[in-house]
C-alpha cells in the first residue's frame, strides 16, 4: 500500500477560536484532508478541508469544569467534555478509530487546546484522556496542549509594573511535568505572553534562551509566536529551529499582516531549506495570501 503523503505544515487549514457550539458545528461540518502536494513538494491548492482546530479553555467557577472560552469570559455554554465528544464523533474522524490498524496521521486533524489557567489543565486532564482513547497512540501527538508559560513581548521590559501585568498563569516547570506525566505523547506547545500595548515589540534572546532551556529535554514541540513580532525577532526566534530537528513554530495571528509582512514571512521561513516545512501558519489571511501568491506564480 502507498503511504500517505504528508501534507505541507505551510497547507494546513486551521479554524481558530473554536469556543462555542456555532463555530464547532462549522468545523463538524468540514470534510477530511484532502490537500495534496504539488510534484515539487512545495505547492498545492488551499481548500476548506479541516488539518487543524484551536480552542481555548477557562476553567468555570459555575460549573466546576473545564469550558470553552478566552478571558475576561467565565462561563461557557460548552463545556469541554461536549467539545471533545462532538469532536469524536465527527464524520471525518470515524476512520481513525482505535480498532483502525495504520490510520494515516495527517486524516486526523491537529487538536491545539489552548489553556488559560493550570484548573483548567487540571481539570480536563480525565476528558483528553478519554478523547485520545477513541483513536490509536500513534495519533496522540496530533493533540497539542498549549500555555503561555513564559513572559514575552509588548510591554516595556524597563517598567516592573508593565511586566507585572504580562507574568504567566503557569510555572513552567508545574506545566511540563503535568502535561507529560498525565498525557504521554502529546505535544507541547509552549509560548510565550503577549500584551497589546506593542504588537510589533520583539522576542529576545533572553526570552528565546530561557524557552530553550526548558524544552530541551523534550522532542515533540512547538513554540506558538505572534507574528506581528515575527520580522524583528527572526535572529533570536531562529535558534528555535537549530537546536532539535523535531522542533516547530506555530505563527498566530488574528489580524490580517500587510502582504510586505507576509511575503517577508513566507520568503525566509519556506524559501531556505534549513527551514522549510517546519513552520505552521495559524495567522488570518494567510491562506488567501498563498492563493494569490500562487496564482501569479510567485510561491
Amino acid at each position: 500500500m502507498m503511504a500517505t503523503k504528508q501534507p505541507l505544515l505551510i497547507n494546513y487549514n486551521w479554524h481558530h477560536a473554536v469556543n462555542d457550539q456555532s463555530k464547532l458545528n462549522q468545523v463538524l461540518e468540514k470534510k477530511s484532508v484532502t490537500d495534496n502536494n504539488g510534484a515539487d513538494g512545495r505547492t498545492t491548492a488551499t481548500t476548506d478541508a479541516i488539518e487543524a482546530i484551536e480552542a481555548d479553555i477557562i476553567f468555570s467557577e459555575v460549573k466546576s469544569q473545564a469550558v470553552m472560552g478566552h478571558p475576561p469570559l467565565r462561563d461557557s455554554d460548552l463545556t469541554l467534555a461536549s467539545f471533545l465528544h462532538q469532536l469524536s464523533q465527527a464524520k471525518f474522524q470515524q476512520h481513525c478509530s482505535s480498532s483502525t490498524n495504520n490510520p494515516a496521521e495527517t486524516e486526523f486533524p491537529v487538536l491545539k487546546l489552548d489553556f488559560k489557567s493550570m484548573t483548567a489543565l487540571k481539570s480536563s486532564l480525565p476528558d483528553i484522556d478519554n478523547y485520545l482513547d477513541n483513536f490509536p497512540s500513534c495519533l496522540r501527538r496530533r493533540v497539542w496542549i498549549n500555555a503561555d508559560v513564559l513572559p514575552g513581548p509588548g510591554e516595556d521590559l524597563n517598567d516592573a509594573t508593565a511586566q507585572e501585568k504580562i507574568q504567566p498563569k503557569f510555572e513552567i516547570t508545574d506545566f511540563l511535568q503535568v502535561v507529560t506525566t498525565a498525557l504521554p505523547g502529546t505535544v507541547l506547545s509552549v509560548g510565550w505572553t503577549t500584551s497589546l500595548t506593542d504588537i510589533g515589540e520583539p522576542y529576545t534572546d533572553t526570552m528565546v534562551s530561557s524557552m530553550i532551556e526548558f524544552a530541551k529535554p523534550h522532542t515533540e514541540v512547538t513554540f506558538p509566536v505572534r507574528a506581528s513580532c515575527f520580522v524583528k525577532s527572526w535572529g533570536a526566534l531562529q535558534k528555535l529551529y537549530q537546536i532539535n530537528d523535531t522542533w516547530t513554530l506555530t505563527l498566530w495571528w488574528s489580524h490580517e499582516l500587510a502582504k510586505e509582512e507576509f511575503d517577508r514571512i513566507y520568503w525566509t521561513l519556506e524559501n531556505d531549506e534549513k527551514f522549510r516545512n517546519r513552520t505552521y501558519y495559524d495567522l488570518f489571511g494567510f491562506r488567501n495570501y498563498l492563493s494569490m501568491s500562487r496564482y501569479k506564480g510567485l510561491c
